[in-house]
This record gives structure tokens, C-alpha cells and sequence, in this order.
């Protein structure tokens, strides 16, 4: 018999508010009477610009008649790349409350991967910022239809309109009525980390995005005023920011994570939560400043976007106890699958020797199963396998400049989406996750879990933070090497040793290690593993 996994905080889909984005969330706000509260809901630490609850209303009005006027219509795309992260996000209230949609990049990609990705959804509006307008003009001129380009500056800008003109606008144009259509209409775009190739537009509709803020067991965090370091365009912003707009909190964005910076801003700002992924919870729960500082302020760590491990969770519980530290695990392609919620403690569980963290039980409207990698069997309790998902909160598809509809590939049938990572389900309905399939590499004849390796590096007292990835052989196909960050002086042959201490012999570092600066992160702000393998295969 097929074992599915379901919710034990069971809630039915057809009780999901059939309305638009802006229109749930704003009604949410005014029913917390905070719609004219001068309180800020967003601010960029980078530049100190604040958007105040007040303005959420009258400005994306006027910025979604502005748009109307330059011709913008129900089903166009807004494609941003920028550092701004305040009065970005009124830009895309004014155009969900049009019919628009949006897709944001990485602001330093190439002019031509900004074409690219321009071409795949036909955009006709893109925005930009100073720093990042040259690239954008090269990729606009590059293509063959009329493209406006807008964009964040406190001047006039040659061939350009300015956010601030925008907000200018008497707000007389705007649509008397726009008929959205929240299980198909597409409110935003996001991007893949691209760490198989080159980032994939994930579609997702007001539908999906309503249904992740209808139940607070899907997104258990919103209590506190929230310090993010994600990047302005992935799938985890768009929940953070309307969610907190929501709920009437303050939302802090760093814009990036800057080591140097970021206890001045947590001290400045007394987050209530601070998101966190887990190369930040990793150097956080290590710093040597973490007991000096009053932290009583701060009352959730919320990690997502990558497996944490049990030494780091360990050490935040020890040195914070009066912090929550929740964990949550989602993709693009299906946010908010699992989350710790309310539940109190760290739930961990051993399979072949080595233990795992939860990051929780599925949330509500969303079903699961193991699958085997091989056969596609489904699996039982504490057996490793695919996971795999069925939820309205799966996206629509990916975005395809060949295809009018977009592209349901990893979905099959009967709506199972293969997510690509590894895990499996203890008795309680835990799930824990194991690797990301496409990290695992083999050595001889015997696969490589990188992630295990680096949990035993973690361990050391002089590692601050690593990265495993496995080095093509000829005669062994890959052998795995340690990148590392240490903490004092240690030594390649005893961080070796360490390792072949605890660890089978083809789990051994018999690539070695190599001691860095920093990791290399990605777009999104994870472990790039692809970069790090480049530099290894360089230094072979």
C-alpha cells in the first residue's frame, strides 16, 4: 500500500480566499486597523529608505495608474534587477493590483542572461537601478520590440522614467476594474538558483501565494518584526513580504549578507525574528561575540534554504535558549512544504549511523511521499528516498519562451512534483531531509553524501565553515575535498584524520583540503556547489 504523508494541521483547499494577492493582504491589513499607521513595514538597511503602512494604499495606486498610462496591461511582466529593497516592493503592489506580474535576477548578470530571460516572459517594462542600468540597456537594445526601462534614481535619467515620477502620478488612470483570475493568473515569476544550469522561471499564481498566508501553520513567523539578508527577487521574499504587510510588521532587509555589518544592524534594529540560512546560522552560533551581546530582543531564528546540521542546532539552543529556532523547508518550485511551527525541542533521527535535524511536519495543504530514486517505489518510515510533493502550492510551471503555457516538467500525472532532494519520514511524520541528489557524487562504486562529511567538519572546534564537493579521478571517479574557513590554527592532516576517525574509508577526504577566506555563496544566497566544484577542479 502507497504510504502518503499528510498534514497534521489539516486544512481544506476549497476554504482558500478566491481573491487576488493584494486584495487578501490588504484587507488583512485594515482589519488589523494598521492601514494608516506611520509605522514602516519595509526598510532597506542598506540605504535607510523606509515605506511606511500608509503609503501601501495610495502609492501603489498611483504607480499602477502611472503604469496604466505608459500602456502596461493585465498580463504583462515588470523584469527587475536592482538593489533596492524598500520602495521596490510598492512597485510590485501597484502592478498586482493591475493584473501585472513580476521577475527579478540577480543584479549582476550578464546583459545577455538579462535578454534571455526578458525574451522568456516578452516583457515590455524592466527596472533598474544606477548600478545595474548599463547592463539592462545592453540587454533591452540586444531585442527587437519596444521595452521601457524605469528606474530608481533621484535625478532625471536620459530615455528613462524614474520610481519617483511614478509616485508622482495623480492616480487617475488607474483600472476602474481588473479581472484576476487567482488560480491562473500569474502574480510573479522566480528564479532558480540555477546550480543545474541556467535559472529556471518558476510560475506562480495569486492563488498559490494567498494559500501560504491563509493558515499561519504554513508561515508560523509572523508574530515579530523580521531582519532578512535574502536577495530581493527569490521565492522566499515574496512570502515575507506580504506576509508582514499582512500582519502589520516591520520587515528589515540587508539586502546581502555583510559579516562585518551584521550584528550593528541586529542591535540597531531588535528584530524580533531574524531569517537566516544556514551558512549564517553556522558563523552566528560560532562568533565569538554571540555571549557578550544582549540578545533578549531576539525571539525566533528561522533557518531555511539548505540542510542544517545537528552541531549548529545544537549550539544556537545551548547559547539562546530563550530563542526559538525554527526551521522550515520549501523550493521555489513549492514553498513552505515543512516547518517546525510551534512545536518545542529539536527533533533529531539516526539512519545508517548519522543523525539528522527535522526541520519539521508538513504544512497545511500539502501531501508527501518517499519515493525510491531507482524504481519509484514509495517507502516506508525512516527509508531514504526522494521526497516528493502534491499541494496547491506547487507552481504552475516553468516559464518557456517556446511554449504559451508553461512547462510542468518534474510533475507528473497525477500532480506528484519531484522536488530532487533526499530524505525520509520517521514514524511521528517528521521529515528530515538527507542531500540534495544532484550533490551526492560516487566514489569508486560507493555514492558520497557531501553534507555528512561537512556535519563531522563542523564538529572541530577550529572549523568555522565548509563546503564538500567530489573531484573528478579517472581510477576512483571523484574524490572528495574539504573546503575550509577555520577558526585558529589547524592543520589539512588533522582535519583529515578527523574525518577518517569517524567516517568509512570512501567517505575519507581523499581529495584533501583546502583552506579559504570564504565560501563562495550563490545568487540566492546558499553554498554554491557548482562554484566551489569549478575552483576544485581548477586547483586539481
Amino acid at each position: 500500500m502507497e504510504r502518503i504523508y499528510e498534514s497534521p494541521r489539516k486544512a481544506d483547499p476549497n476554504d482558500i480566499p478566491n481573491v487576488p494577492i493584494y486584495d487578501y493582504i490588504y484587507k488583512k491589513l485594515c482589519d488589523k486597523k494598521m492601514e494608516n499607521s506611520t509605522d514602516p513595514w519595509i526598510i532597506d538597511s542598506r540605504t535607510g529608505v523606509e515605506v511606511r503602512f500608509c503609503e501601501i494604499d495610495p502609492v501603489s495606486k498611483k504607480i499602477g495608474s502611472a503604469l496604466t498610462r505608459l500602456g502596461f496591461k493585465k498580463g504583462d511582466f515588470l523584469h527587475f534587477a536592482t538593489y533596492e529593497t524598500a520602495q521596490l516592493y510598492l512597485v510590485q503592489l501597484g502592478i498586482w493590483r493591475i493584473g501585472g506580474a513580476v521577475r527579478g535576477c540577480f543584479q549582476e548578470e550578464s546583459a545577455e542572461e538579462l535578454a534571455r530571460q526578458i525574451s522568456e516572459s516578452k516583457t515590455r517594462f524592466v527596472l533598474a537601478d544606477e548600478e545595474t542600468l548599463p547592463r539592462m540597456r545592453e540587454a533591452v537594445a540586444s531585442l527587437d520590440w519596444k521595452i521601457t526601462i524605469i528606474v530608481f534614481s533621484n535625478e532625471p535619467v536620459e530615455n528613462a522614467i524614474t520610481v519617483n515620477s511614478l509616485m508622482q502620478d495623480d492616480g487617475s488612470a488607474f483600472p476602474s476594474k481588473v479581472d484576476i483570475d487567482p488560480d491562473n493568473d500569474t502574480f510573479a515569476v522566480a528564479n532558480t538558483s540555477g546550480s543545474t544550469g541556467l535559472p529556471k522561471g518558476v510560475v506562480q499564481t495569486h492563488k498559490c501565494a494567498v494559500a501560504l498566508l491563509t493558515k499561519r501553520d504554513c508561515m508560523p513567523f509572523f508574530d515579530h518584526s523580521i531582519m532578512t539578508p535574502m536577495n530581493n527577487f527569490p521565492q522566499g521574499v515574496f512570502t515575507v513580504t506580504t506576509g508582514a504587510l499582512a500582519h502589520g510588521l516591520r520587515v528589515v532587509h540587508l539586502g546581502k549578507f555583510e559579516r562585518e555589518q551584521y550584528f550593528d544592524h541586529l542591535v540597531k534594529y531588535k528584530p524580533g525574528t531574524v531569517v537566516m540560512y544556514p551558512f549564517v546560522a553556522t558563523w552566528f552560533a560560532r562568533h565569538e561575540n554571540l555571549d557578550q551581546l544582549d540578545l533578549s530582543f531576539l525571539k525566533v531564528i528561522l533557518c531555511g534554504g539548505a540542510i542544517i546540521d545537528p552541531v549548529t542546532m545544537a549550539l544556537l539552543v545551548k547559547k539562546l535558549p530563550h530563542v526559538k529556532v525554527k526551521q522550515m523547508y520549501g523550493m521555489t518550485e513549492c514553498p513552505g512544504i515543512i516547518n517546525t511551527g510551534d512545536e518545542v525541542g529539536v527533533k533529531t533521527a539516526e539512519v545508517g549511523g548519522k543523525e539528522y535535524v527535522s526541520p519539521g511536519t508538513l504544512t497545511p495543504y500539502v501531501s508527501a511521499k518517499i519515493v525510491d530514486i531507482n524504481t519509484r517505489e514509495t517507502l516506508g518510515p525512516y527509508q531514504i528516498g526522494e521526497i516528493t510533493v502534491k499541494s496547491v502550492i506547487v507552481m504552475k510551471g516553468y516559464l518557456s519562451k517556446d511554449s504559451p503555457t508553461p512547462i510542468r516538467s518534474h510533475i507528473d500525472s497525477e500532480g506528484w512534483f519531484s522536488t530532487g532532494d533526499a530524505g525520509f519520514f520517521d514514524d511521528k511524520s517528521h521529515l528530515y531531509l538527507t542531500e540534495r541528489l544532484s550533490s551526492v557524487f560516487k566514489y569508486i562504486m560507493y555514492f558520497v553524501s557531501p553534507t555528512e562529511i561537512e556535519t563531522i567538519l563542523q564538529q572541530h572546534e577550529k572549523v568555522l565553515d565548509v563546503g564538500v564537493v567530489g573531484v573528478p579521478n579517472p581510477e576512483t571517479t571523484n574524490l572528495a575535498r574539504a573546503f575550509v574557513v577555520k577558526k585558529g590554527e589547524v592543520s589539512e592532516k588533522e582535519l583529515c584524520d578527523f574525518v577518517a576517525e569517524r567516517l568509512p574509508v570512501y567517505k575519507h577526504l581523499h581529495g584533501g583540503v583546502r583552506f579559504v577566506e570564504k565560501m563562495p555563496i550563490g545568487k540566492t544566497g546558499k553554498l554554491d556547489r557548482t562554484e566551489l566544484k569549478k575552483i576544485a577542479i581548477q586547483l586539481n
